[in-house]
């Protein structure tokens, strides 16, 4: 054991984890802290979009992505959203009972509707999902920095992905205000800035949708918890799912949060941009300029003291009737209990329309589906993908469905 704080000589690079959750305001705090360095590295090695600084107006672009995936903003593309499902999602189902491999039926579906809300429609090709996937396949080993010669096919669809017209019919206001940002860069540097963006989109939300539906399906109490809330709202808002009716639904949103707390694999990195001594209620720590500080929050997720039974789901943890539920350890609030989307200045812009579509999915499936898991054991996680977010499934799972008559 080597308590709250240790550190970690990792490929070169002294890496400082912090584990105590009461901690965390000190490490989000500290101005001696950035996640540029962090941030910068992964779009060089990643996307091979390096001097990313030099080659674009990043506080721009940044500030988009701030003011256009929240608040009243999210109506609109969450709206459109809605729009795709209510078609892709019926059309998926047969009207007799089949099985389907979830992750597979979850994956396409997303894919298309997440894309078109927010790059606008006639962007999906074959040809995209395809190199999507397989970049998606090698991100871990291209994040980590491997010579090109072991990425080769993620690289390739890399620069695939980097020349393909992102912009379709009708796109968000999100995009569409990206594009003078955009139009100010050399045309190969445009096309590179937009492939982060089409896989933080759905690097994530993919598998955390499959996950909070997964869930529900092995446990009937949650299911039927989430379908009497659904029957509750009125017969419009369940037929044309908004922010507001979503805002309704508290006892999935809990649901979902159990499933993204199981299922998140994420660091919150940060460097440190001079020697210090980092002081927190555990003590006083001393970095080295160019020391990186680790919060793991799938540790915090899994701790008894905070969550009961932490590995056990529990459709209704996080429910509360207004406000959020607090959780506590020694005795104290912990200020985030709950982590999957980073926290401070790296945490993910755009988490809100995320949980929407996650919300969306599942909603419209119980409405639009009649679902059943075939049986087997719940999968374990792709492990590969540590540190990076949530992780999907090792295998795909059967379930049989049947469009609703």
């Amino acid at each position: 054991m080597h308590g709250d704080v240790f550190t970690l000589f990792i490929a070169g690079q002294r890496m400082t984890f912090v584990l105590d959750p009461l901690s965390t305001p000190a490490v989000l705090r500290s101005k001696e802290l950035a996640f540029h360095p962090v941030s910068d590295s992964i779009l060089a090695q990643a996307f091979a979009f390096d001097n990313v600084r030099q080659r674009m107006d990043i506080e721009a672009i940044e500030s988009l992505a701030r003011t256009r995936l929240r608040g009243k903003a999210l109506g609109p593309i969450t709206d459109a959203m809605s729009e795709r499902l209510q078609t892709l999602v019926p059309a998926a189902a047969p009207t007799a009972w089949q099985d389907v491999q979830l992750y597979r039926t979850v994956w396409d579906i997303m894919f298309e509707a997440g894309t078109d809300a927010l790059f606008g429609t006639g962007v999906v090709t074959d040809q995209l999902r395809e190199d999507f996937e397989t970049f998606d396949a090698q991100f871990p080993l291209m994040a980590a920095g491997l010579p090109r010669a072991l990425t080769k096919d993620g690289d390739s669809a890399l620069q695939r992905l980097a020349r393909t017209k992102l912009l379709g019919s009708n796109p968000s206001a999100w995009i569409r205000d990206r594009q003078p940002v955009l139009a100010k860069m050399a045309e190969d540097d445009r096309g590179l800035a937009r492939v982060p963006i089409l896989w933080a989109i759905h690097a994530n939300t993919i598998p955390s949708t499959f996950w909070a539906l997964y869930y529900l399906l092995r446990h009937p109490e949650g299911l039927q918890a989430v379908l009497e809330e659904l029957n509750g709202l009125s017969p419009s808002a369940r037929r044309n799912l908004d922010v507001d009716s979503l805002g309704e639904l508290r006892m999935l949103d809990s649901a979902i949060s159990e499933a993204l707390r199981l299922s998140s694999g994420s660091l919150t990195v940060r460097e440190a941009l001079e020697s210090f001594t980092l002081e927190t209620p555990r003590g006083a720590h001393s970095l080295r300029r160019g020391d990186r500080v680790c919060l793991a929050p799938f540790i915090t997720h899994r701790d008894p003291e905070i969550f009961e039974n932490p590995l056990s789901y529990q459709y209704d943890r996080f429910y509360s009737d207004s406000g959020r539920k607090q959780f506590y350890k020694r005795g104290e609030r912990v200020p985030m209990p709950l982590m999957p989307f980073g926290a401070g200045i790296s945490m993910c812009p755009g988490r809100f329309f995320a949980m929407n579509e996650i919300k969306l999915f599942v909603a419209t499936v119980l409405s639009k589906w009649d679902i059943e898991p075939v049986g087997g054991p719940l999968p374990d996680f792709e492990l590969s993908r540590a540190g990076l977010g949530i992780y999907p499934p090792a295998h795909d799972v059967s379930v049989r469905i049947r469009r609703k008559r």
